[in-house]
């Protein structure tokens, strides 16, 4: 497919009730398969401080606030050529632990919220008679995608890939959890993007699955809510406690938050970018 641009942002509103800070994870991330075009971050009676961009290219805003009502806004451009994250569905051979590179072995071992060691004879059970081929990938996030209902307010934010498997509920983070879990146990490397969609209703940040099969990192929504060649991309870890939009410090009580994605229609019907 053609290269898509699409247009992000967020607005998020929040009542100081004296000296508190918060790490917000809600840039653009820097990545091979988008460009940044354009870009604002304005804050209203806080004090934005931005750092460095991390070794997955999160690109982390830290705010900094005293007593009443404050608010940030941001917003951005973004170039996203996306056909390369689509997972292949083929009988090409998926390589064993022993034939992973090292940097990539860190993404088939357990973490906090995806605790494939536990999950490990769930998932021989379920998927070990499948051939180990890069179908392997997609067929575990269906298997989730059908066994899961999508459910808002399910969960909360201690929820663990088990315990989703247990109550057969959840949201996208909870499923994107407890497919990643399943790939780990396999030991196919797999973890968790935090990102932009376009499309998904209602417009939210939203928790995908990110697999490599041995040629590339291949994304998967599975919630199957949104399409992945423009998702625009914020953050990339091992699960949500590296990608989570906000973690504060202090009395801050957040009001509301806003999430805009929308591809933009000149590209969204094939014209080429610019």
């Amino acid at each position: 497919m053609p290269e898509s641009r699409v247009r992000v942002g967020t607005v998020m509103t929040w009542t100081s009730e004296g000296a508190s800070s918060a790490l917000l994870q809600i840039r653009v991330a820097e990545a091979d398969d988008q460009r940044l075009l354009d870009e604002t971050l304005v804050g209203d009676g806080v004090r934005e401080e931005e750092g460095p961009t991390g070794g997955l290219g999160t690109r982390p805003v830290r705010i900094h606030a005293e007593d009443g009502p404050i608010a940030l806004r941001y917003a951005a451009g973004v170039l996203v050529d996306g056909a390369a994250r689509v997972c292949p569905r083929d009988d090409q051979p998926l390589p064993g632990p022993e034939d992973l590179a090292f940097d990539l072995l860190p993404w088939t071992l357990p973490s906090r919220y995806c605790p494939s060691d536990a999950l490990g004879p769930t998932a021989e059970a379920t998927f070990g008679e499948l051939p180990r081929t890069r179908s392997l990938i997609p067929a575990v996030a269906d298997w989730v995608r059908e066994s899961i209902t999508y459910q808002p307010g399910a969960s909360d934010h201690l929820t663990m890939a088990d315990q989703t498997l247990l109550a057969r509920q959840g949201v996208c983070r909870d499923m994107a959890h407890l497919a990643v879990s399943f790939l780990r146990a396999l030991e196919i490397p797999a973890r968790v993007v935090a990102a932009y969609a376009p499309r998904l209703e209602p417009p939210d940040f939203h928790a995908l699955l990110e697999a490599h099969d041995g040629t590339a990192w291949r994304i998967i929504d599975v919630t199957g809510l949104a399409p992945v060649e423009t998702l625009v991309r914020i953050a990339t870890g091992r699960d949500a406690a590296d990608v989570a939009w906000a973690s504060s410090s202090g009395p801050l009580q957040l009001d509301d938050v806003e999430v805009t994605a929308v591809e933009e229609p000149a590209f969204a019907e094939g014209a080429a970018a610019p």
